[in-house]
């Protein structure tokens, strides 16, 4: 078994602790589980991508076009990490867009989310596009939005370790945990059938 899961956002919104909850959790599941992290001014927003292999994985970096899962904490970082994805590959998109100060001063143009969803869907198998942000802001604290995309990606593959097994690690490592488990809840209650595939 061999699964590649690559988390991609911008600094602050915790893709490294996103990538490093799942393999934990792989490995409370008994798994093989490798991560490795590549991220430029993370605390000013930018750009972190980090890969997460599950299984008979020896190399930390997932090869071009050989990602099972894209989760992207905001959508644009998708597209910079395109090379990533293949024909096989699902994506899951955060809707929540946090626009960079190139867009702000009119130097470039933030694309829509239809937009972003259709040039993926170009190359992917799945897009889903999901309110993370939304939700983790109904439970008072926005940046837990990633958490809530763990529980997500429950609800909508079929992945080698369970919800169980990421409520431990969670109990174990995060601050405030009580938040991130309704965090991780909510998520994976908000059913594939609620999403918006396109």
């Amino acid at each position: 078994m061999k699964l590649n899961i690559l988390v991609v956002g911008v600094g602050g919104q915790g893709a490294i602790t996103t990538a490093h909850l799942i393999a934990r959790s792989a490995m409370k599941a008994g798994l093989n589980a490798i991560t490795a992290e590549t991220h430029g001014m993370a605390q000013r927003g930018g750009s972190v991508e980090v890969h997460v292999r599950i299984g008979d994985v020896s190399s930390p970096l997932i090869p071009d076009g050989s990602a099972d899962i894209v989760l992207a904490l905001e959508p644009v970082e998708a597209l910079r990490y395109a090379k990533y994805i293949g024909r096989k590959s699902s994506v899951v998109l955060n809707s929540r867009k946090i626009i960079p100060p190139s867009v702000t001063i009119g130097l470039a143009k933030y694309p829509e989310l239809d937009e972003i969803a259709g040039n993926l869907k170009k190359i992917a198998k799945n897009i889903y596009i999901v309110p993370a942000s939304e939700i983790a802001t109904k439970l008072g604290d926005s940046v837990a939005a990633n958490v809530v995309m763990v529980g997500i990606l429950l609800a909508l593959f079929d992945m080698p370790f369970k919800l169980q097994h990421v409520e431990e690690v969670i109990k174990e490592t995060m601050k405030n945990p009580e938040m991130n488990l309704k965090a991780l809840k909510m998520g994976y209650e908000f059913r594939s059938n609620r999403l918006s595939e396109v």
